[in-house]
């Protein structure tokens, strides 16, 4: 089984600050850069995120690409993970897995449809038998099977549903258990994933809930579904609709903003997006309204070479729709110096989902020739990287999450 957090991130120390990839060609006298500081898990997280009942974080903690670099020893296996936000992902996923592992799906299997409202449809046969029954949320009428299957021929997602799968209660019942959990179902996690596909394959969605008391995960602290950022809307349309008529509604939504065609194929082909990055990112920059250049931040997602930054690229959405609302209007994408930043009311502005920035060749060249402005950072900066930007025209604001009103 894969490892999520170990895949290599191929040549993005420029990718984690900006909306593309960035080659950076300049070399620098020895001594002028700052060395990546490495750190402990101590100094970087707060006390109760150190061990839970199912992990233990590892004491020393490196940098790479501005991000922390966790190692995790857990009941499923030790787990790299990069970055603070994603670790909080991690960990409210291990506790939501650790709760599903309590169910004995053998003793909750279904053995007649009147048990339960969540009964999977396994074959096509059951298609023709009963195509129109209306089975709580697998389905509702003929209409939703025929546009569910007619959204999953269309699709071009590579994590979306077979037909048959996008009709039938086991892909709903993933969806719905993994919701009340405050998951994501399009979860990366393989502890997680494994668990939720064996109950829902069960059918013991249906009676988890009542005995064993199921229910919102808050974990030891963060997101899955970004809570702070993801409107409730969303989070009922990942429960309630497959991955390919999310693809369905997000292109409309592209097609909206002038996104071309071959940037939607682009977005929607790549296997590092999964479906909830594509639809928290759409939804985010819909709520840019009449920004301009959208186009050159699909381009940049469509890119990533990893589920990190996958997971990079639908944060930094989500913290400019942040900003877009509490602290200045979104005007525009824009290309500047050797990287895509925002034109806003304020001025021209980076928004950054990293930890800790250091004085280094990847920073000076993100804001080399792009005038002057702000770099917003969930994360801080060391006092050298502070300076050296301050002299080129750059402030930075750090704990940007936090006034962002983003957990």
């Amino acid at each position: 089984m894969r490892k999520v957090g170990r895949l290599p991130l191929r040549g993005v120390c420029a990718a984690a600050l900006a909306v593309s990839l960035i080659a950076i060609t300049r070399t620098a006298p020895a001594g002028q850069y700052e060395q990546p500081p490495s750190f402990t898990a101590s100094q970087v997280l707060p006390s109760n995120l150190l061990h839970g009942p199912d992990y233990t974080i590892g004491q020393r903690v490196g940098l790479e690409n501005f991000q922390y670099v966790f190692r995790v020893d857990t009941k499923w296996g030790p787990f790299t993970i990069k970055g603070s936000d994603l670790l909080r992902v991690r960990l409210r996923e291990m506790a939501a897995t650790a709760k599903l592992e309590q169910v004995n799906g053998a003793e909750t299997v279904v053995e007649s449809a009147g048990k339960t409202a969540l009964r999977p449809l396994n074959t096509a046969k059951d298609l023709v038998t009963a195509p129109g029954k209306t089975l709580g949320d697998t389905f509702r009428g003929v209409g939703h099977i025929f546009g569910s299957a007619n959204a999953s021929m269309n699709a071009t997602d590579p994590h979306g549903d077979s037909v048959i799968a996008s009709v039938t209660g086991g892909a709903t019942a993933r969806r719905k258990l993994a919701f009340d959990l405050g998951v994501d179902p399009n979860t990366s996690f393989p502890p997680l994933s494994d668990e939720l596909k064996r109950l829902a394959t069960a059918s013991a969605v249906g009676e988890t809930s009542a005995n064993v008391g199921l229910s919102f995960v808050a974990g030891p602290a963060g997101f899955a579904i970004s809570a702070g950022g993801t409107s409730n809307q969303l989070r009922e349309a990942l429960r309630d609709k497959t991955p390919a008529e999310l693809e369905r509604d997000g292109r409309e939504g592209l097609a909206s903003m002038g996104i071309s065609a071959p940037a939607m194929d682009a977005f929607y082909a790549n296997p590092n997006l999964s479906p909830t990055d594509k639809a928290i990112i759409v939804e985010a920059l819909l709520s840019l309204r009449s920004a301009g250049g959208r186009e050159i931040f699909i381009a940049g997602a469509a890119r990533a070479q990893s589920i990190e930054m996958g997971f990079f690229y639908r944060r930094q959405a989500e913290l400019i729709a942040a900003y877009n609302k509490r602290v200045s209007p979104v005007r525009s994408f824009a290309r500047m110096g050797a990287a895509p930043m925002l034109e806003t009311g304020n001025g021209t502005v980076s928004i950054l989902p990293v930890d800790y920035l250091y004085w280094s060749p990847p920073l000076e060249g993100l804001v080399a020739g792009a005038g002057h402005g702000e770099i917003w950072i969930t994360g801080r900066a060391s006092e050298m990287a502070t300076a050296q930007l301050a002299a080129q025209g750059w402030k930075v604001v750090p704990k940007a999450g936090a006034q962002l009103g983003q957990p």
